[in-house]
């Protein structure tokens, strides 16, 4: 979609003025149609995605009084709103002077809305047309869309050709494709070979290539022997990661792992949302007893802390 991002306030201005390209006659077509939209007192067609609808108010609030839209993928893979709140809070408690957010996968925007609730400047990137439509119009609904820019394009091909170099991040968040639900079906989850488009090796250090702050998304039962490794071949041997684990619920959600100085040196001080636990040396063991095959401690270059969100 063109060498620059698009302004999320603007996106229909945009694909009429580019209409002659093949991917803003498709965004117009979603554009007119209103396609996507969720009527939220109706079920899906899908039955496989009933369990997901019934859960729609945690995905986005505002389901029930704003336009929302989402592709059937969109409904197991957007970020439940309490969480990407919660992240955007952290964020913005470890960087309080930070202005301006990558969000690489950016699906429907549930991460990119609530990083637009509190930075100024917050650049989405998704491969799919569709997606980039439903972060516009969900963004819209939310009133942050004068904050958000958004780019199609496949990661691979954005990175290697420097494509989003011009912008000095912040912060890189990626929350990327995990394969769908399918990926609880192993008891450890590959990151090297099941983590889309690339493994944790190479993902890792495009994004360190934008960004010295990074953070992941990525699924609970996650190999962590894997992310150690990946963390000291790029940053050193005694490079470390620091892993939340993210509950809501009362249900294991995923993880999030980052890398940065800022959010190693953060402390929370309040127990306000009583969102954070610092695991006990004595939980960190029960945890790791409990999951045995994914199990990782401080000396191999992971922290662990416990987030119930």
């Amino acid at each position: 979609m063109g060498r620059t991002f698009i302004h999320a306030s603007r996106i229909r201005q945009t694909a009429r003025k580019r209409k002659h390209h093949s991917k803003f006659k498709t965004l117009i077509n979603l554009l007119e149609n209103n396609a996507y939209k969720i009527e939220s007192s109706k079920p899906l067609h899908n039955g496989k995605l009933y369990k997901y609808w019934k859960n729609r108010r945690h995905l986005f609030s505002k389901i029930d009084t704003s336009p929302i839209y989402m592709t059937d993928e969109l409904w197991f893979s957007v970020t439940p709103e309490r969480i990407a709140c919660f992240l955007t809070n952290f964020v913005k408690a470890c960087m309080p002077n930070a202005e301006r957010i990558l969000d690489v996968f950016c699906g429907g925007g549930g991460n990119t809305i609530q990083f637009a609730m509190q930075f100024p400047y917050v650049y989405g990137v998704d491969y799919s047309i569709d997606h980039i439509y439903c972060t516009a119009k969900n963004a819209q609904s939310y009133g942050v869309d004068d904050r958000i820019w958004l780019k199609r394009g496949s990661w691979k091909k954005l990175v290697s050709k420097n494509k989003l170099s011009k912008v000095k991040y912040d912060c890189v968040f990626g929350s990327p494709p995990w394969g769908g639900p399918e990926y609880l079906k192993n008891d450890v989850y590959d990151l090297e070979h099941n983590l889309m488009p690339m493994g944790i090796t190479k993902l890792l250090k495009s994004f360190l290539k934008l960004s010295p702050n990074v953070i992941m998304f990525l699924p609970r039962n996650s190999d962590l022997s894997q992310l150690s490794r990946a963390t000291r071949k790029i940053l050193g041997p005694f490079a470390k990661c620091k892993v939340l684990y993210v509950k809501e619920n009362g249900y294991m959600k995923g993880i999030f792992c980052m890398w940065g100085e800022c959010f190693f040196n953060y402390e929370p001080v309040s127990e306000e949302n009583n969102l954070m636990e610092v695991c006990s040396e004595n939980e960190e063991h029960s945890r790791e007893e409990e999951h045995e095959s994914t199990k990782a401690n401080r000396d191999n270059g992971i922290d662990i802390y416990k987030l119930d969100g």
